[in-house]
């Protein structure tokens, strides 16, 4: 069998807790590439061995492992459950050819996986469900699996119906003790030694024969042979359907349902069995260019490689992780980045991932997803060729952060420092964004949510050893004027030397909302010189950068109508000084208001949530734009103008209030009025 034949790229994805990592772990035992099954809670799994990971006993971060089962040679890419980390699922998805989609056995946490299944569905890659942790009380598969065929329709059907205890078990495969195969309808129990064929076991036989038929149909859909022998009533020989159900998975046609129980490793064998058969090796999997164009996976044709994930480790450097699509990439290979301007970079090495573990390689073909080292200028996403070949892949499409924190060094001396390690940690995980923020000048990470930017600060801390102070970002408030003003300042300082002098009057008007600051002089006779004049706008403005209340003042006109000089002693000091001292004098004549920025903000939620969202926004003092249907079936999307100072965790209220569904998009709108001049928070940073 030819390399690439053997190949399968598999994704495990599903919501958090539902047990993904656990069923990889398993799957890897069950393969024998690791001695024994390790435990998330002990924090000895292969793919979550980041610390991370261990310490909140979840997956932060894209986990890679592989293994062979019989002819398979099968690369895992354990992606992370929580919404939080999303995004990164999304970029690991770029680089695999098919998902295992894990569910728990419970139907009220299948909605978490509409985002997930949108994003696969996307991509066109073929998967499968797994009903897993059948072991547990109450689990509810039936229900689970009709929950499944609500939401994505009557082509999510049962390949396999799971025979339970009805009393449970002092050993380790208490409440699931097998399943029947429903294309072949045969029944199999697990023991220590795996699993074994049993005959039916006369309590499941009559449901297993309604799946059993349902599979049928809905397969029939796409095989009109299949189904004029439904019509006559002809049961369909097993090789027909097999071919059916291997051809119509690969294609994205039929979703079938499996069953499992990660910790006891039921289910495993069957899960390797459906990868063999149902998957598509990387030879059969379309593969497209940004332009559309097909790209074959040919070990002798030109190289071609998609970044999908990059690890910076302190000590031993850089690991860009990525998918050979076609030709055959050499450890000591120099590459182009055509996402770089065709940049030229020598890989510094060839590797395999199981875990943290890296396994040298001399050379890599297509459908392999292996990892670069020191390739120092590549990002995540990046297109790489040989012997300056010029393709470019498609992009992934990453949502806007949608939280934030202002961080800062512990010492001001870290300050160089923190802002290049942040970089790196932006550069492991695109999702984060490192801005300065406007106004309050503060340095600011942002990210998909609280637990995603705790956590890279956790990295942060952990890796660079910086030390740093994190809170909310201060509010970008402003102040202007609501009423006009003519002050007339005279600054005069005498000295043992030459003086100083400056006698200015300035006239203060409130502008339009957004207009900003604009300044003007109607001098007449040179009462002020010429030269003098750019000091006095300059004092102004200068001035008008601290208001009354501590915030940049803005929306105003400033003119400068007359003034006296001095031949001597006046400077362009003695006028700036002047000009400030006009500011500080007229504004609080000028009844200055606060103004605060107010977000446009679109929520999609399913529409049950619809009423939850507007009642959210309006006790934030929201004003209800509209309400439409989203492009996603059964949801809505409501606008909405909300002050900044209402949605700092927004993002988590949101989540909490729609079982993790809900997602906004936010853009500054304006400034408006404060009521009672009352502002949230420390004030601005000037």
């Amino acid at each position: 069998m030819p390399e690439i034949d053997r190949r399968r790229n598999v994704a495990f994805v599903g919501p958090h807790h539902a047990g993904k990592t656990t069923l990889v772990e398993a799957l890897l035992a069950q393969c024998g590439a690791i001695p024994r099954r390790g435990s998330v809670t002990e924090g000895s799994t292969v793919t979550d061995h980041e610390p991370e990971d261990i310490a909140h006993a979840q997956s932060t971060t894209v986990g890679f492992a592989h293994c062979s089962c019989g002819p398979l040679d099968v690369t895992i890419v354990d992606a992370p459950g929580f919404v939080d980390f999303f995004e990164e699922t999304k970029l690991a998805l770029a680089g695999v050819d098919a998902a295992v989609v894990v569910v728990e056995a419970d139907p009220s946490r299948v909605p978490l996986t509409q985002a997930l299944i949108a994003a696969i569905e996307a991509r066109r890659l073929p998967h499968c469900f797994v009903v897993n942790k059948m072991d547990r009380p109450g689990a509810d598969y039936e229900g689970t699996l009709a929950a499944l065929q609500q939401l994505y329709g009557r082509h999510v059907v049962a390949e396999q119906w799971p025979i339970v205890a009805r009393e449970a078990q002092n050993d380790k495969h208490s409440g699931l003790r097998g399943y029947v195969d429903l294309a072949e309808m045969s029944a199999h129990l697990y023991d220590d030694a795996g699993e074994r064929e049993t005959p039916m076991p006369t309590d499941v036989r009559e449901r297993a024969e309604r799946a059993h038929a349902d599979l049928l149909e809905a397969m029939a859909d796409f095989d009109d042979h299949l189904m004029e022998e439904l019509l006559e009533g002809i049961e369909p020989p097993l090789e027909e359907v097999e071919r059916d159900l291997c051809s119509e998975c690969s294609h994205d046609q039929i979703l079938p349902v499996l069953v499992a129980a990660g910790a006891s490793g039921s289910g495993v064998a069957a899960l390797v069995r459906a990868i063999e058969r149902w998957f598509p090796s990387p030879a059969d999997a379309p593969l497209l260019d940004a332009e559309g164009r097909p790209i074959a996976p040919d070990p002798d044709g030109p190289l071609v490689a998609n970044v999908i994930k990059t690890t910076i480790h302190p000590q031993s450097g850089k690991l860009s992780i990525v998918r050979v699509l076609s030709g055959t990439l050499k450890a000591d290979a120099t590459l182009t980045n055509v996402s770089r301007n065709g940049e030229k970079v020598r890989s510094g090495g060839l590797f395999r991932l199981q875990g943290r573990k890296q396994e040298a390689l001399a050379e890599a073909g297509p459908g392999a997803i292996v990892a670069i080292a020191r390739l120092d200028s590549v990002k995540t996403g990046d297109t790489l060729t040989g012997n300056g070949h010029k393709v470019l892949l498609p992009s992934v499409a990453l949502d806007e952060p949608s939280f934030a924190i202002a961080i800062k060094p512990r010492e001001r001396i870290d300050e160089a420092k923190l802002f290049a390690m942040l970089a790196r940690i932006v550069e492991e995980d695109p999702a984060l964004r490192l801005a300065r923020a406007d106004v309050t000048n503060e340095l600011v990470l942002l990210g998909s949510g609280e637990q995603h930017v705790a956590i890279a600060v956790e990295r942060l801390s952990r890796k660079y050893k910086v030390d740093v102070e994190t809170g909310a970002p201060q509010i970008p408030y402003l102040e202007t004027i609501t009423a006009p003003t003519e002050v007339h300042s005279r600054y005069k300082h005498q000295t043992g030397g030459h003086g100083q002098f400056a006698d200015v009057r300035l006239r203060f008007e409130p502008r339009e909302r957004g207009t900003g600051i604009e300044f003007s002089e109607t001098i007449v006779g040179g009462v002020v010189p010429k030269q003098f004049i750019p000091a006095v706008e300059k004092g102004v403005r200068e001035a008008l950068a601290h208001g009354p209340n501590g915030f940049p003042v803005t929306d105003l006109h400033v003119t400068l109508v007359d003034g006296q000089y001095h031949d001597v002693d006046s400077s362009e000091q003695s006028f700036k000084t002047a000009a400030g001292m006009g500011v500080r004098d007229a504004l609080p004549q000028c009844r200055p208001t606060v103004l605060e920025p107010i977000s446009r903000i679109a929520v999609t939620v399913p529409s049950a949530y619809t009423s939850t969202v507007i009642s959210q926004l309006t006790g934030k003092r929201g004003q209800i734009l509209g309400m439409n249907p989203a492009d996603a079936p059964g949801c809505d999307v409501v606008e909405a103008d909300v002050p900044q100072a209402e949605l700092a965790r927004y993002i988590t209220e949101l989540r909490t209030a729609t079982q993790g569904l809900g997602r906004f998009r936010a853009r500054h709108e304006r400034y408006d009025p404060v009521p009672g001049n009352r502002v949230a928070g420390p004030k601005a940073a000037v």
